[in-house]
């Protein structure tokens, strides 16, 4: 497609690491379709080329081409570096310009022109990985051949990259350290703002509404907390303990100063409840037997438009991880809990920088972040709370504000011209 590289992107999704790689590589290569680049798809076979073919099918990107690679395993890359370098030599020869008029390549030229005929002119490419298990090696042999960006999580080691893409919440004091993390990259890409979220998510925004009167409540795939049993449990005993002509009126529970609030009685209806139950939540059975007996719950499954659900809620309470941009980029104020290690650094990031409060971890404290959960929901949901869901939906906007992908793929498409994309903390 004109002069931009041809893009490879190398991911993988399973059982065991979950689809994130596949869905963010994908957002990727959307924005650089629209950018008019030509991308390709390098997965292991099996269980992650069928998962790829049903995001792309979803996802109507049926542009994308995808090679599954015969000696791939998804946590041995060392395994396919021959069978992928192979391929990339064949895609650099294949489709370059022919630099010679049809003229120049008639055989009575003068043999300096006869000699260029014989020169390989390479197609530009760009390799963007996304993979936990990369190691030196295999970056060290795919970069004689190709632009090679990173998208990583970890910071494992120093990676030798061309381009370097992490789109943690960095606290100000912190940027420093992540940039002498990444000494051997040659151009950074660093923060919430070059997060690749979905299409869905991106150019669209919730207005700040005068009353909060819907909530969300999304654990992710799972819920191996039991967060949503617990909540609509204490829903219900609440109910029960305090009846009123409005049964969804909760006139016992009290914020906490922690999310901004004193003491005080509800004046209005506690919002509608819309509880996101996952593929895996094993409790689906007895929440829907609780949802019949709490008006004010509603439960939703299959979910095919998170985002047009998010934007219908003026509150949300969510998993620590990739939800948490998502909400940010719409601007519906929040609050996070964690269930897994891997979730408390996102957790705390988005909290220490004044864009999504901590609830806690639901494993080591259950009581008080369940406690915490509602306080917030609670608290943000009173009648006077517009100005301070106001200010939230402000903060998150401009953490995170949907563009990254495309971010990221001006940046893929700079990689061979020389020039840098310019971003708040790009290197």
């Amino acid at each position: 497609m004109g002069t931009h590289p041809l893009i490879f992107i190398r991911a993988d999704g399973n059982r065991q690491i979950a689809s994130g790689h596949l869905v963010r590589c994908l957002s990727i290569a959307q924005a650089c379709r629209s950018l008019g680049m030509e991308v390709r798809f390098l997965v292991c076979g099996g269980e992650s080329l069928r998962l790829l073919e049903e995001l792309i099918k979803e996802n109507k990107c049926e542009f994308v081409k995808v090679t599954a690679l015969k000696t791939a395993v998804y946590d041995q890359p060392q395994r396919e570096i021959e069978e992928v370098t192979a391929l990339l030599r064949a895609h650099a020869r294949a489709g370059a310009p022919n630099p010679l008029s049809g003229a120049a390549r008639s055989s009575d030229l003068p043999g300096e022109v006869t000699y260029l005929r014989e020169i390989v002119y390479l197609r530009e490419i760009v390799y963007l990985l996304d993979s936990y298990y990369v190691t030196e090696d295999y970056l060290s042999a795919i970069r004689p051949l190709a632009r090679v960006a990173y998208l990583d999580d970890l910071q494992l080691f120093d990676y030798p990259v061309d381009l370097l893409v992490n789109y943690d919440v960095i606290p100000q004091d912190e940027l420093a350290s992540y940039r002498s993390a990444y000494r051997n990259a040659d151009r950074l890409l660093l923060g919430a703002c070059f997060a690749p979220l979905r299409t869905q998510f991106q150019n669209r925004t919730m207005p700040v509404r005068k009353q909060a009167e819907n909530i969300l409540i999304t654990t992710g795939a799972g819920d191996g907390g039991h967060l949503c049993l617990s909540l609509a449990r204490r829903f219900l005993r609440d109910m029960q303990d305090n009846p009123t002509e409005e049964p969804a009126k909760y006139a016992d529970i009290r914020p906490r100063p922690h999310f901004g609030g004193g003491p005080g009685s509800r004046q209005t209806p506690f919002p509608t409840v819309h509880m996101v139950i996952g593929k895996l939540n094993d409790d689906r059975d007895e929440l829907r037997f609780l949802a019949g007996q709490i008006p004010f719950l509603r439960l939703h499954e299959n979910v095919s438009d998170m985002a047009g659900l998010m934007q219908a809620c003026d509150l949300a309470v969510s998993a620590a991880g990739t939800t948490l941009y998502e909400l940010c980029a719409l601007g519906v104020p929040a609050v996070s809990f964690s269930m897994a290690d891997n979730q408390i650094p996102s957790a705390r990031a988005f909290d220490a920088v004044g864009a999504i409060p901590w609830a806690g971890d639901l494993r080591r404290a259950p009581l008080e972040t369940i406690q915490s959960l509602i306080n917030f929901m609670t608290d943000m949901s009173e009648s006077d709370s517009f100005s301070e869901r106001a200010s939230a939906h402000e903060a998150m906007r401009r953490l995170v504000d949907g563009k990254g992908a495309f971010r990221i793929a001006k940046a893929l498409d700079r990689l061979c011209d020389g020039t840098s994309e310019p971003g708040p903390s790009s290197k």
